[in-house]
């Protein structure tokens, strides 16, 4: 395979009428790999340069024509692609490397962008449903509508007694013996100029070993990287940060194991 990964290769079995979702169970049995990071494609062997074809998770494998004796191949989220060289400076992967990697091969990215869209979907911006109807009349003033941006981000106080507004994007990436979040000027321009140049107390960060808090102080308030689901141990006293003026926050995260990271985050239970 492309860059430092290995092929392996298993015989397995299957029911036509297993789903897509359960032949991956399977296959995450017997690789270890959990199924949310893999995909399927299966190329039948009975036919002459047959293409591979994805296996859909909610569909059998007969109605999608997978048969006996089909090679069944499997591709991992997160494993390491080909990627910019690490700054010779300062160490940290160059913003653009991570963009890079991140638009053009997605989740399936070395560098996974978590990013989160403000605008609402169009089903939510346009309601149907006819003429308008009075619903009621009120002596007491409506109070004065807030900016969109303050009604999401904005926190209010929490145990640090200062407001807060979420860090919503960042990029992270698996180097071997450490974990690398990065937080760039291109995607949290506010963020990366209040923390100025890191060396005089701008910012804070709470270790944990499944857990992080970063506070980025600001004028009013404070921005929150808030990070309470981490996927593997840390080792809170060995981790560290770098600021790039300017250019972006690096958090280096030690591992407690040295293997390779498919996730950074748990989901959501």
């Amino acid at each position: 395979p492309r860059g430092s990964g290995e092929c392996r290769q298993f015989d397995l079995s299957a029911d036509p009428k297993d789903t897509g979702e359960k032949l991956k169970r399977k296959i995450e049995k017997v690789c270890g790999i959990p199924a949310d990071d893999l995909e399927l494609f299966a190329k039948n062997a009975d036919v002459a340069d047959a293409k591979p074809k994805w296996i859909l998770e909610g569909e059998t494998l007969e109605s999608q024509q997978v048969r006996d004796g089909a090679v069944i191949t499997v591709g991992v989220h997160g494993m390491k692609g080909e990627v910019s060289e690490a700054d010779p400076e300062t160490g940290d992967i160059p913003s653009d490397a991570v963009q890079t990697s991140i638009y053009s091969k997605g989740d399936a990215s070395y560098y996974h962008a978590h990013r989160r869209r403000n605008e609402l979907p169009e089903e939510h911006r346009v309601a149907g449903g006819g003429e308008p109807r009075k619903i009621g009349e009120t002596d007491t003033p409506l109070p004065e509508p807030k900016a969109a941006a303050h009604a999401i981000n904005l926190d209010g106080e929490e145990d640090s007694g200062r407001a807060s507004r979420r860090i919503l994007n960042y990029a992270w990436g698996d180097e071997k013996e450490t974990i690398k979040i990065y937080i760039s000027a291109d995607t949290e321009p506010d963020a990366i100029a209040a923390a100025g140049e890191g060396k005089g107390g701008e910012i804070e960060v709470d270790w944990q070993p499944r857990c992080l808090r970063m506070r980025i102080h600001d004028d009013k308030f404070d921005w929150l990287l808030d990070l309470d689901r981490i996927y593997y141990d840390i080792v809170p006293e060995e981790c560290k940060f770098r600021v790039s003026k300017g250019k972006r926050v690096t958090l280096t995260l030690k591992k407690k194991d040295s293997f390779t990271w498919l996730k950074l985050l748990k989901p959501d239970a």
